[in-house]
């Protein structure tokens, strides 16, 4: 009985370690990922910053307001956290009553309502707010700056030339694997045509980290499948003089298409984010 014990009590301990394991395994991955999407994000907003060439001034004004937009999010931040434990009992309550199928008392659900209006009431002043203060700091940039923000697509790699802002386009590269696929026999390409579709589609999902309608994946399935026969059958030397602008068309038909963003949205992202504090102050120090 002894030993019995003993067996189900070290069982019992390696369950709790197991458990623990995986637990700080867990944690040890989020932080990882946390940390990678932060450098992400720093590197997009220094893409961003060094592109559109900002005088000090228009630096101290960005930063400014960005202060300000942080200070009222860690006010709003500040009332939400005093509020979740009532919130959360009241709603812990009205999920019981709900369980039980049974109407919410009046004064549970007036005191709901009430707590709930004050909320999405800050949170709405918030939104004004970083509204004001994007408006503000696009009165303080210059035309040709505008005009380089509203072209703006986030990226870690920026494409090669004056301005560096943007999404980076191997257009080479491309054109390069297309004369691979044209370098394929015909009887090989017949017979791979479907999985080299298939690889495709699978690079397209796995860069754009997101799934995809199986409606609009056969749509898109189709339409590379008839570019690749189009390019397969073009003549050399109508190939060579097309491939780069063939290798543009292959990008616009895979990319996924991004919600357009207004300009004031993407100065509320970008330029208002907590990240963007640091960076000017760091620039306007070394200046």
């Amino acid at each position: 009985m002894r030993k019995r014990k003993t067996i189900v009590g070290l069982l019992a301990a390696g369950s709790v370690l197991f458990w623990a394991a995986n637990l700080i395994s867990a944690q040890t991955v989020s932080t990882a990922a946390d940390k990678t999407e932060g450098l992400r994000r720093e590197i997009r907003l220094l893409n961003l910053l060094h592109g559109l060439e900002l005088t000090p001034e228009q630096m101290r004004l960005i930063r400014d307001k960005a202060e300000e937009n942080k200070r009222q999010a860690d006010e709003l931040r500040s009332l939400f956290q005093s509020n979740k434990e009532e919130l959360d009992r009241i709603l812990e309550e009205i999920r019981q009553y709900r369980l039980a199928d049974q109407d919410i008392p009046q004064p549970l659900a007036q005191r709901y309502h009430a707590l709930d209006t004050e909320l999405k009431t800050e949170r709405a002043r918030l939104e004004e707010t970083r509204r004001r203060l994007a408006r503000d700091i696009e009165l303080g940039l210059d035309r040709h700056q505008v005009y380089a923000l509203e072209k703006y697509v986030p990226c870690v790699i920026p494409p090669k030339g004056e301005t560096q802002i943007g999404q980076a386009v191997d257009v080479q590269g491309i054109a390069n694997r297309l004369a691979r696929l044209r370098s394929v026999p015909d009887r090989a390409y017949e017979k791979r045509r479907d999985l080299l579709i298939a690889k495709s589609l699978e690079g397209i999902k796995l860069k754009a980290g997101q799934a995809m309608e199986t409606e609009g994946e056969e749509e898109l399935a189709e339409k590379i499948g008839s570019f690749y026969d189009r390019v397969r059958g073009l003549a050399e030397v109508d190939f060579e003089v097309q491939k780069e602008k063939l290798a543009e068309e292959f990008v616009s038909l895979v990319k996924p298409k991004p919600m357009p963003l207004d300009l004031t949205k993407k100065i509320e992202i970008f330029l208002l984010s907590p990240e963007v504090i640091p960076i000017l102050s760091a620039e306007l120090n070394r200046r």
